[in-house]
């Protein structure tokens, strides 16, 4: 099922202006000093080696039973690696990495003066500023672009945009495509597949070895992932939802186990975890006492 007449009318994306937003919800941590690329490998999804090459990576970090417990954006910079997480786990994700330092000599910190900025549009974009590190989305093209600055350089003065255009906030735009991350994620219960970690570029299946590789291989081989993060598209406007809201289907309001959880709510437009067949059959889907449909994103590997 591909996006309904209704709902591509309502969240129309055939042409908007790029938008700069601050994400202060971000944090970076950088990490540097000699066997930093094996180190990351062994607790990363992703094949980290790719930063030989690359710029940006996106990955999920999990605990040894394969569920998820961070997911990042990499960044190589100089001779540096910085993490991209949520602001409100970075100690915690820190923490965890030093549990995994043994003996390496490693350096793993917060960078206190720098600034997170998505710059997003409803067409890909390739901007290239000079005083300012730029990165792709390594997830989606239509995720746009990374500006990691310092937090006293004046970044508007120098990106120059006619935002009239854009209405979507980077939040709705995420929900919108059925992107998820950081709290939206349920931390330490999900599956990266169930996060969609393969169908945005987070993991790689010829790697080797790292924490909670084995079920995750597992899984992604038997070709069967039953639960996906799917954009949530309300008729009403909903109100005082819990973030962790069940999700019903109308023919089936009495089910022992709805088939869904709501992740996320901005407006109109949600992202939730849902079984996907019952989910897309669905005359209507019931969060909360409101109505709403589903639908699988254009990007989706399908």
């Amino acid at each position: 099922m591909r996006v309904p007449m209704k709902i591509a009318r309502l969240f129309s994306t055939a042409s908007f202006k790029p938008k700069l937003e601050l994400l202060t919800n971000k944090s970076l941590i950088q990490i540097d000093g000699d066997g930093m690329y094996d180190y990351c490998q062994g607790l990363m999804t992703n094949d980290i080696f790719k930063l030989k090459t690359e710029k940006s990576l996106f990955t999920m970090i999990l605990n040894s039973k394969g569920r998820v417990l961070y997911d990042c954006l990499i960044y190589k910079v100089d001779d540096n690696i910085l993490l991209e997480c949520e602001k409100d786990v970075a100690s915690d994700l820190i923490k965890y990495l030093k549990m995994y330092l043994l003996r390496r000599k490693l350096n793993i910190k917060i960078l206190e003066n720098t600034s997170v900025w998505a710059l997003f549009s409803s067409t890909p974009l390739d901007m290239k500023l000079n005083s300012v590190s730029v990165f792709n989305d390594p997830r989606l093209p239509i995720l746009g672009q990374r500006i990691i600055s310092d937090k006293t350089s004046g970044i508007r003065n120098e990106i120059f945009l006619d935002e009239r255009d854009n209405k979507f906030t980077y939040q709705q735009w995420r929900y919108t495509n059925g992107v998820a991350e950081g709290k939206e994620l349920l931390k330490g219960l999900s599956f990266p597949l169930e996060m969609n970690c393969d169908y945005l570029n987070g993991i790689s299946f010829n790697k080797g070895c790292y924490v909670g590789q084995e079920l995750t291989a597992r899984t992604y081989h038997t070709g069967v992932t039953r639960k996906r993060i799917m954009p949530l598209v309300f008729d009403d406007m909903p109100t005082g939802l819990d973030l962790n809201a069940d999700i019903y289907n109308e023919s089936d309001l009495g089910a022992k186990r709805p088939p869904g959880k709501l992740r996320g709510l901005c407006g109109k437009i949600g992202i939730a975890l849902l079984k996907i067949d019952e989910c897309l059959k669905a005359e209507q889907l019931i969060v909360g006492g409101f109505t709403a449909k589903t639908f699988i994103p254009n990007w989706w590997k399908t």
